[in-house]
């Protein structure tokens, strides 16, 4: 009987690096679902390693997390299930994250969902053209992606008109 050993090794980069976010003024603030206990994170990556682990905190951090691995799809999984926020990578296939922002703000069932661009190039005034709410280059910090997702749905039921009376949209409190 021959016996076969495995070795595996595992890697796991934990990266907490001070990355600043550039969120901008909230422009079209109507009311989502941001309690962050509900809310739905929908994860647009081409990278499974970076999905597993945008997934991991994210969940950890308390939000439900869905996926799609293409805008297309990503699209379609927006008008199903209504996330209150999506975080797309830029340069996933069949149509870009950028595309995709634009989509999703153009789509008047979508408008009012927060869209974060989250990427490797630099793009801050791409992002921005497209109509997203905010950008994060990577590499992937935890403690950043956690707090700009809580930031911006913050941001957003802040200035709700149906949660802050007297707040106009794209106010900041």
């Amino acid at each position: 009987m021959h016996r076969t050993v495995f070795l595996v090794i595992l890697r796991v980069w934990h990266v907490r690096l001070r990355l600043n976010a550039v969120v901008w003024p909230c422009r079209n603030c109507e009311s989502v679902n941001t309690d962050e206990a509900s809310a739905l994170v929908l994860v647009v990556e081409r990278d499974p390693h970076v999905r597993d682990l945008e997934s991991f905190f994210l969940n950890e951090a308390g939000f439900a997390v869905d996926f799609a691995e293409d805008g297309i799809a990503a699209l379609q999984l927006a008008r199903e299930r209504r996330p209150a926020i999506i975080v797309t990578e830029i340069m996933v296939p069949k149509l870009d994250g950028l595309a995709l922002c634009r989509a999703v703000k153009q789509d008047p069932e979508l408008a009012d969902t927060v869209v974060l661009i989250f990427s490797i190039l630099a793009a801050h005034g791409r992002a921005r053209d497209a109509g997203a709410d905010a950008f994060l280059i990577k590499p992937l910090a935890e403690q950043r992606l956690v707090q700009t997702v809580r930031e911006l749905l913050e941001r957003r039921a802040a200035t709700s008109p149906h949660t802050a009376p007297g707040t106009q949209p794209g106010q900041l409190r």
